[in-house]
């Protein structure tokens, strides 16, 4: 929550945007039952909030959220507020525990949204993330469906009219030298450091870093995942290839691919368990997809709550 407080508030868009908080913990797991699991079938690089010792870098107190519902509430509340003037897309960049809560609230959510986008799903990744470095581990692990199984597979095989997944695609698209260099290209050459003086761009210092790639930590080189999804579901011409699959996540405790994402073709999907239809999307238009990154970093959303309009940032 407070890195979309960051966002909203950098853009000026917390008036028309509002901020609900979610679940506070998964359906099931616990941090005591993920430390068990671990020691059964190994560790993972990245643990997300199940880390030893884990301290959000955001505290309540930095920053506002509107208190007079639940996020679960809040999305119900939307759909059925526009789903007769607009199609309403989902999209889902974290844990699933909130959109299970408003499907068990309200089941016909499915019905009167046109689809859900979620930011994960990866699979055949076991090779990877057991011989790469621990970066690889990291990025090859769907930390989000793990923290909450139960969640994901209730949030996946529900009748969606459209499941989308970025799935495997999102770990190949990442910051480059080349693409700072056309940032601070389109910045008129100023330099980072001038870049950072301007609050509205504090996202972009974000990613610049120093802006000199070879300088950057591992978690500075981390994928455009957010980005990538968010892009194909506002620009579906982005997408070159996908499939459709059945899915289903592992909700068995004792196994090693607990909350895993399972795939199968519709002819050997299994009949015992409860899947999803999903698209996996394999490829997208990479120069497209960068073209419009750094168009979105320069333009000005500060009126966008006021008057509807969207301009190009003038410096």
């Amino acid at each position: 929550m407070g890195t979309i407080h960051d966002v909203l508030t950098t853009y000026n868009l917390t008036s028309c945007i509002p901020l609900y908080k979610g679940a506070a913990q998964p359906l099931l797991r616990t941090k005591e039952t993920f430390q068990i699991w671990q020691d059964l079938f190994g560790s993972l690089v990245w643990q997300g909030a199940f880390t030893q010792g884990y301290e959000d870098i955001y505290s309540w107190s930095n920053f506002t959220y509107d208190e007079s519902k639940m996020a679960a509430v809040a999305l119900i509340d939307a759909v059925k507020a526009n789903k007769d003037t607009d199609p309403i897309y989902i999209y889902a960049a974290g844990m699933m525990t909130t959109i299970a809560q408003a499907l068990s609230l309200y089941p016909s959510l499915v019905n009167e949204t046109s689809g859900l986008y979620v930011m994960g799903g990866y699979f055949d990744t076991q090779y990877a993330a057991a011989t790469g470095t621990p970066i690889v581990n990291d990025i090859n692990t769907d930390i989000n469906l793990i923290q909450d199984p139960e969640a994901a597979q209730i949030v996946f095989t529900s009748k969606w009219k459209k499941l989308v997944f970025g799935a495997n695609v999102t770990n190949y698209l990442v910051p480059s030298q080349h693409l700072y260099n056309r940032i601070l290209e389109k910045a008129g050459n100023r330099s980072v450091s001038e870049i950072s003086k301007i609050p509205y761009f504090k996202q972009l210092s974000n990613l610049l870093v120093t802006g000199n790639y070879s300088q950057n930590t591992e978690q500075e080189t981390l994928p455009f995942w957010d980005d990538v999804v968010s892009a194909f579901l506002a620009y579906p011409d982005l997408i070159q290839s996908e499939t459709s699959l059945n899915v289903a996540v592992d909700t068995q405790f004792y196994s090693p691919f607990y909350g895993s994402l399972r795939i199968w073709g519709e002819e050997y999907a299994p009949r015992g368990v409860r899947t999803g239809n999903a698209t996996v999307v394999n490829k997208i238009n990479d120069s497209f997809f960068y073209d419009l990154l750094i168009d979105v970093y320069f333009e000005d959303f500060t009126q966008y709550c006021h008057n509807g309009v969207i301009s190009p940032y003038y410096f």
